[in-house]
């Protein structure tokens, strides 16, 4: 795997992590955050749910489903809070 695909990879997942910590209150789908981090970074909506699948792994963000539903909304999780303080 060349370098720079992995840097992106982890560029996209800080950069997920930290549009979610900004806003704690809210659970987002993928698609919105990918529409506005496209605009900055780029990223595809692919990327993002990759990154979004990755952080929930670990434990960093959680997955709230839509009730009367598919539609699956992410939120930031205390410890995906900390970690983005922490810049870890």
């Amino acid at each position: 795997m060349p370098p720079e695909n992995q840097q992106r990879r982890e560029d996209c997942r800080r950069e997920v992590r930290r549009y979610l910590a900004e806003r704690p209150m809210l659970s987002m789908r993928a698609q919105a955050i990918e529409h506005m981090l496209e605009r900055d970074f780029g990223f595809t909506l692919d990327e993002v749910r990759a990154a979004l699948v990755f952080l929930v792994s670990a434990k960093q963000v959680e997955v709230e489903p839509d009730q009367l539903g598919a539609t699956d909304y992410f939120k930031i999780t205390a410890a995906g809070t900390l970690a983005h303080e922490r810049r870890q």
